[in-house]
């Protein structure tokens, strides 16, 4: 078999894997522009296409604020995603390029958190907010999120990247360390930090446990938590209300996805070289 046969069985296969993984949101799409008879016709492609779903959700009444819940999820995924870029780049420039007694130790521990699953620090976080107060707020949904390990490693790789040179320049200029960090590596590392901004903001934002468990009223569910509230109460039947929903939600981290591709490749390309 040629080179050429070979190329175009590869670009087969791939297509048709493609096709599979596409065709559970195509049918959500297409559901979602249906009426509640035609939801279960097998037809991918709705012969009456409608937008009243989306306008039904969003006038759904003060059980299901959608849109409420979609300034929640945006908000605490938005706050935690800066303050990570922000805790994280700190940790990992002093890890990275200061000096100091027990800095091998510590990144070591910080990366041995990464093997303890969230559920097994649930209990102690619920008690810990429980005991502050700070229970069905947006300080329960916000500060679990502010620091993470994975952040630390990814610009940790990255920061050992930039040539030493550049660091004792700014030294003998006098810089301060506050400074070589606010105005040399961040800028820098913008790939990398967007990177590490946009994978919060996705984690955060599709987080649908903490959220369930951390909050009660209505108003401060997110649109995870909503989804879930609407697939179990009056829209458990109705196919393309749920659809509509779901499709509504997947809105805010698809456009952060795609007006953040080329940051998010390059700081994925760039955190791997040293």
């Amino acid at each position: 078999m040629t080179r050429k046969y070979r190329r175009v069985l590869v670009i087969l296969l791939l297509t048709m894997i493609s096709l599979l993984i596409l065709y559970p949101f195509a049918w959500m799409i297409s559901t979602s522009l249906k009426n509640l008879t035609d939801a279960y016709n097998g037809q991918l492609i709705p012969s009456h296409p409608t937008f009243a779903n989306f306008l039904a959700i969003l006038n759904a009444g003060a059980d299901t604020p959608v849109l409420r819940w979609l300034f929640n999820s945006i908000f605490v995924s938005l706050t935690a995603a800066v303050i990570v870029m922000i805790v994280d780049s700190m940790a990992a420039f002093a890890l990275a390029r200061l000096q100091f007694f027990g800095r091998t130790f510590i990144f070591y521990l910080v990366i041995a958190s990464l093997v303890v699953p969230f559920i097994a620090l649930l209990i102690p976080l619920y008690v810990e907010f429980a005991n502050a107060n700070l229970l069905d707020s947006y300080w329960v949904l916000i500060l679990p999120y502010t620091a993470n390990a994975f952040g630390v490693f990814l610009l940790y790789q990255f920061f050992l990247g930039i040539p030493k040179e550049l660091e004792e320049a700014a030294y003998i200029d006098g810089i301060s360390k506050f400074r070589l960090w606010s105005q040399i590596m961040v800028p820098l590392s913008i790939p990398a930090l967007t990177t590490l901004g946009l994978l919060t903001f996705m984690n955060v934002y599709n987080d649908f446990f903490w959220p369930l468990v951390s909050t009660t009223s209505v108003a401060m569910r997110t649109l995870t938590v909503g989804v879930q509230i609407m697939a179990v109460g009056q829209y458990n039947t109705n196919a393309p209300l749920l659809m509509s929903l779901t499709l509504f939600s997947i809105i805010p981290m698809l456009l952060a996805f795609l007006f953040a591709q080329r940051q998010l490749t390059q700081g994925i390309a760039t955190t791997g070289i040293k």
